[in-house]
């Protein structure tokens, strides 16, 4: 049976390799469904010595019988593992409702998606696509490059192998975009056989050749809660399934037993032990921030939608940026936040994104809410000023819902709510 805390003299290129390729999967870490990162952290102890578990069953799920009685009541963990088939387009698919696109952008996204191949790459060029659909090249454009900086996985839309490569780099900070020039010649040559320079192979090689290699084409998802919802004396108190995987901490003694003989070690050994402890304290920092932000995002969307768990009311409409904005967090850390993630309610077991009130509501309620929020606009305008329609766009576009001025004429007529000539006071 191997020592886990017995250090190997040479790290051979194949396992330098797998380090970095991990390493590039931590910067991830926020995308992992639960049960995907049960095994990245298992993966992980099994090769670093520095790893220690305080819990390291990873034959079985949790089930029900893991969980104090007072847990009990809305938690029922194990009865809520469902098992679904996934593609990559199913994938990508779900993620269009992260971004705030109109109807026309949205139809777009989903025509991209529809004639991506098997490897995420759209080999269907830009004049085809507007002949098809009829829309706008630069519109189209647009869109593409929006999916191509935010979707995960990252690198997917490219138009082939190089491109793809050059997009992981940009996104993960490895180079500038006045670097791209140089860098597609380096990929160039590394294609074709040709020798480059160690430099530039300690980018490249974090980089994957295939966006579907970074998610499998059919992925198996079990959707467990990350967090669960408790209401208690009409209060909302959200708290972090910390009993899904084990509590993961750094191993003190053999780091201040090495520590201890380091110059009794060779030079390779000394990097190796450098880099297993620098993985090892990366891998707790990032479980305690996705913790942290996991935990935060659940209660700030909860505490949204008290109306909806409280007395049954409509999902409010929350768009990212506003949670952005009020959470102090990047749009693309959102993102990856958002997705994939559950939590256990007294309503039963919602993805996070359910909570923005774009998804799962049933039909009418996001027009509902449209309607409401441009009565009140119209209620508390100035009626010897009244707002126009396309003032009234320029007020919900503040709030984060894009609508087109038709619609809100539209709207306002369902409402009967006169026009802005009428409503003013004389």
């Amino acid at each position: 049976m191997k020592n886990r805390n017995e250090l190997r003299p040479t790290i051979s290129i194949t396992e330098n390799l797998y380090l970095r390729q991990n390493l590039f999967q931590l910067m991830t870490i926020f995308q992992y469904p639960i049960l995907d990162l049960r095994e990245l952290i298992e993966s992980r102890w099994e090769e670093n010595p520095f790893i220690e578990l305080e819990d390291n069953k990873f034959d079985t799920i949790p089930g029900l019988e893991d969980f104090d009685n007072e847990d009990k009541g809305n938690y029922q963990l194990f009865e809520s593992l469902i098992k679904e088939e996934k593609t990559l387009k199913d994938y990508l698919e779900e993620q269009i409702m992260l971004f705030d696109f109109n109807q026309d952008e949205k139809e777009i996204a989903h025509y991209l998606i529809g004639n991506i191949d098997d490897n995420g790459f759209l080999n269907i060029s830009i004049d085809l696509i507007s002949n098809q659909i009829k829309k706008n090249k630069k519109e189209i454009n647009r869109v593409l490059e929006i999916l191509k900086n935010e979707m995960h996985p990252p690198g997917v839309f490219a138009k082939d192998i190089k491109e793809c490569i050059i997009i992981q780099l940009l996104r993960e900070n490895e180079i500038k975009k006045d670097d791209i020039e140089e860098y597609e010649n380096v990929i160039d040559k590394l294609l074709k056989g040709q020798e480059i320079n160690q430099e530039y192979y300690k980018k490249l090689e974090k980089a994957y050749i295939y966006p579907s290699h970074i998610l499998e084409k059919s992925i198996n998802m079990y959707i467990t809660p990350e967090v669960y919802l408790k209401i208690e004396n009409k209060e909302l108190r959200v708290y972090y399934n910390d009993k899904i995987f084990p509590k993961v901490k750094f191993n003190e003694n053999l780091y201040n037993d090495m520590k201890s003989r380091i110059y009794e070690l060779t030079k390779e050994e000394r990097e190796f032990f450098k880099n297993k402890v620098k993985d090892a304290k990366d891998l707790i920092y990032l479980l305690l921030e996705r913790q942290e932000k996991v935990l935060k995002v659940a209660e700030y969307l909860v505490n949204k939608q008290k109306d909806f768990f409280l007395n049954s009311g409509y999902l409010n409409i929350i768009t990212l940026k506003e949670i952005a904005n009020d959470l102090n967090l990047s749009i693309s850390t959102l993102s990856r936040i958002v997705n994939e993630k559950y939590i256990d309610t007294p309503k039963g077991i919602l993805p996070f994104k359910f909570l923005l009130g774009k998804e799962g509501v049933k039909k009418g309620v996001f027009g509902t809410k449209v309607k409401m929020l441009i009565k009140e606009i119209v209620d508390k305008e100035d009626k010897k000023r009244p707002y126009s329609d396309s003032e009234i766009e320029k007020i919900l576009i503040k709030k984060g819902i894009y609508l087109k001025r038709r619609t809100i004429a539209k709207y306002r007529d369902e409402l009967n709510i006169p026009s802005k000539s009428k409503r003013r006071s004389k």
